[in-house]
């Protein structure tokens, strides 16, 4: 018998000054590098912080797990919008609740199969489930569908955009928690990072006010799964299998619970009848899923917060020149400037954290 194992956080009330303000400083510094988490099916992230393995990868096996981790996440993005607008499945509830569904059965039977023991078995009582499982399911559900909605009413590359404004978010919710007292650097980095995006939503051509309230909301959940994840979890390091096998069905409950109140009475036959005749795209979106979620949980847990960043960072401003270059979507200059500002401001912001880190 394999067993899963993880090591204890120590509590924070019995940490110095200096210690605890790492910590914070550790949480916003790896867990706002996720905002691709948000990248619609990607629920499992925050639970699985660990520390860095001794285990030693090769330069091959490095590089492997790199470029997945850099395709994955924009097939996963490209495919669901896809479904969404190309075949006209307007229903991202349902989509979301397939792969997320997929992603549930998928861990179970690895699990099974492999006679893995889960060593959080015995602290997994209800009340522990209710207060701590629940919450951060319920939490990825509204970034899942706020995210995955966004791209009804906007393009790929204008939401990749927004989503330098995601460490916007993260501090207000650690300033709300009282978790951190932002730098005077740290808000200036924050107001270059507002004004760009300003500038960039003035700029686009197809812009929404219903799909940039979508992608904030999804920012705002994601932020608050973060904060709640860390601080309430901060005891129970889960492994990467274990997060899959616990959150993950809490995260496809959640959202079908919406999505029979407000999908399925308005789906017709026409509607199955997409599913049915285009299984491959389903399916696809599916195993690009689950293959997101595995791989960006292993690349938190083995990579610096900061390079992880980088390459998230990077793997937007790809994505946004891929639609721009091969997609059609049109990218005006002023977008172009606004995006290249928010862009600015937050890198300059990973550096001011970075340095308060250090």
């Amino acid at each position: 018998m394999r067993s899963v194992t993880g090591r204890s956080a120590p509590s924070s009330g019995n940490l110095p000054a200096s210690t605890e303000k790492a910590r914070l400083l550790d949480i916003e510094q790896k867990g706002s590098g996720l905002e691709d988490a948000e990248e619609i099916n990607n629920d499992t992230t925050d639970l699985s912080k660990t520390q860095k393995p001794d285990k030693k990868y090769s330069f091959l096996a490095v590089v492997g797990i790199f470029t997945v981790f850099m395709l994955s996440g924009p097939m996963l993005i490209m495919s669901n919008k896809y479904i969404l607008k190309d075949i006209d499945f307007s229903f991202p509830l349902t989509l979301s609740f397939m792969t997320l569904t997929f992603s549930s059965v998928s861990c179970w039977v690895y699990v099974k199969m492999n006679g893995i023991q889960m060593e959080r078995s015995k602290t997994m009582t209800r009340s522990f489930y209710t207060r701590r499982i629940i919450p951060i399911g319920a939490l990825s559900t509204g970034t899942v569908v706020f995210g995955m909605t966004s791209y009804l009413y906007l393009t790929v590359a204008f939401v990749q955009m927004l989503k330098a404004f995601t460490p916007v978010m993260t501090l207000l919710g650690l300033v709300i928690f009282r978790l951190e007292s932002p730098t005077r650097k740290a808000i200036v980095c924050v107001l270059i990072i507002c004004s760009g995006t300003a500038i960039a939503g003035y700029g686009e051509l197809n812009f929404s006010i219903v799909g940039v309230m979508c992608m904030i909301c999804a920012q705002m959940f994601e932020a608050m799964k973060l904060v709640f994840t860390q601080v309430v979890l901060q005891k129970n390091r889960f492994s990467l299998v274990e997060t899959l096998y616990y959150v993950t069905p809490m995260s496809a409950a959640c959202v079908f619970f919406f999505a029979c109140i407000l999908e399925f009475p308005r789906m017709g036959q026409d509607d199955v009848n997409k599913i049915l005749s285009n299984t491959q795209p389903f399916m696809l979106s599916c195993v690009v899923a689950i293959t997101t979620n595995v791989v960006n949980t292993f690349v938190v847990q083995n990579s610096n917060a900061l390079i992880l960043k980088l390459a998230v960072t990077a793997r937007n401003a790809l994505l946004v020149f891929f639609n721009a270059a091969l997609m059609g979507e049109t990218v005006t200059i002023l977008e172009a400037y606004g995006y290249a500002v928010s862009l600015s401001g937050f890198m300059a912001y990973n550096y001011v954290k970075f340095q308060e880190k250090r």
